[in-house]
C-alpha cells in the first residue's frame, strides 16, 4: 500500500475506486477458501444467481420433457404406420372377397341353397 492509502485507511475513508480495486483482486487463497463468496459484489448478485439457477433447472426440465414427447411421437408414428398397413391389407382382402365371382364361388363351396338373381332389382313405387 502506498502512503496515501495507509493515511486514508487510518482516517476511515477509502475512495470508491480504491475499494473497487481491492475488492476485485483475486488470489488462490480466496478462491479455494471460499472468501470470494463472502464479498459484497457476490452477495449483491445472489438473487440473480438464484434466478439463473432456476432458469437452468427449468431449461433442463423442458429439454427432458421435449425429449420424452418426441419419443412418444415416434412411438405413435410407428403404430400409425403399422395400423395403416393393416388397414390397407384388410381393405384389399375385403374388396377381393366382395367381388361377385368370389361370392358365387364361396356359395358353391359351402353348398348353400342360394342362386344368383337373373333379374335386376327394381323399385316399387306406390302412388297415393
Amino acid at each position: 500500500m502506498t502512503k496515501r492509502t495507509k493515511k486514508k485507511k487510518e482516517q476511515g475513508f477509502v475512495s470508491p475506486r480504491q475499494e473497487l480495486r481491492e475488492s476485485t483482486r483475486l488470489n488462490a487463497k480466496d478462491l479455494l477458501g471460499g472468501g470470494v463468496l463472502s464479498r459484497d459484489v457476490v452477495i449483491r448478485q445472489i438473487p440473480f444467481i438464484l434466478f439463473l439457477f432456476f432458469m437452468l433447472l427449468f431449461y433442463i426440465a423442458n429439454q427432458y420433457r421435449g425429449q420424452h414427447i418426441m419419443q412418444e411421437i415416434m412411438t405413435l408414428e410407428a403404430r400409425v404406420r403399422r395400423l395403416r398397413n393393416e388397414f390397407i391389407s384388410t381393405s384389399f382382402t375385403l374388396q377381393k372377397m366382395s367381388k361377385q365371382s368370389t361370392v358365387i364361388r364361396q356359395i358353391r363351396e359351402r353348398h348353400l341353397n342360394l342362386e344368383e338373381a337373373l333379374v335386376p332389382p327394381y323399385k316399387i313405387i306406390i302412388d297415393e
